[in-house]
Formats: C-alpha cells, structure tokens, sequence
C-alpha cells in the first residue's frame, strides 16, 4: 500500500503547481481610500469524448479541458469597514488534446502555469469589473453615498 502511495505522490509531483494569482490596487470612492487585495486559485477541469475503436479505424478520443479562476475579494477601508466577495469566472484558458484526460494532466498544467500572464490579465479585468459593485457594497455598509 505505501509502494502505491509513494508512485502517487511521485507522479503528483511531476504536475507542475499553477501559481495562485494576486492582485492588489487601491479605489478612491467618496472620498474615502479602499485598499483591494484580489486573490486567486486556478483550477483545471477536463471532460473527455469520443470513443475507441476497433483497430485500424482512427479514435475519436477528445480531452476537453478549461481552466477556471476562484478569485476572492478583500477590500478595507482607511475608518475600518471590510468588504470580502468571491468571484468565480469559468473557462479563462481552454484548449483540447487527442486521447485520453489522464495521459494529459501534466502537459495541460504546464500549458496553464506557462500562461500566467493570460490568467493575470484576467484577474486584472475581473477586479475592474468589480469596482462598481464594491462601491455598492461600500455605500450599502456606511448607510450613505457620502462614505
């Protein structure tokens, strides 16, 4: 059994992390500074099709895969009030290979943690794309438009 565990562990090892992705900026908003930390977790999602066929005949066999963002959202103002929000945006980075899922996952990973970049800018898009409803949540939680 530990034989067993030792070979998943190595192979574990083999699949390259895909770095957490962060982002920080700051939001003037009614005359009040908001400092936002933007935190995310990539995860990868492979769907396989096709089939096998019988020798001779060309396998159908498609991995689908995708790569999603978990962002999560800390925000905090000068006088105290704290804001937190989860994001979640699906298929940021897709792609597909000929074969099985299972003989992929490596080579899948390696892609996504090569395209950090692409996953960055993402990040950057979706805490602008936030901005407006943290400056609802912040007008909510101060009980005016004034701050």
């Amino acid at each position: 059994m530990s034989f067993i565990l030792a070979l998943t562990l190595s192979a574990m090892a083999d699949v390259p992390a895909i770095p957490v992705t962060e982002h920080r900026t700051r939001l003037d908003h009614s005359g009040r500074s908001l400092e936002i930390h933007y935190r995310g977790q990539v995860s990868l999602v492979t769907r396989q099709i096709g089939s096998v066929t019988k020798a001779g005949t060309p396998s159908t066999l498609r991995c689908l895969w995708r790569a999603d963002i978990d962002l999560r959202r800390e925000a905090q103002s000068g006088a105290g009030v704290r804001l937190a929000r989860g994001i979640d945006r699906e298929g940021v980075l897709e792609g597909s290979r000929s074969g099985w899922c299972d003989a992929h996952r490596t080579s899948i990973a390696r892609e996504v943690a090569g395209r950090a970049d692409q996953i960055q800018a993402q990040v950057r898009a979706l805490a602008q794309e936030d901005h407006d409803m943290l400056k609802s949540e912040f007008e909510r939680t101060t009980g005016n438009r004034d701050g």
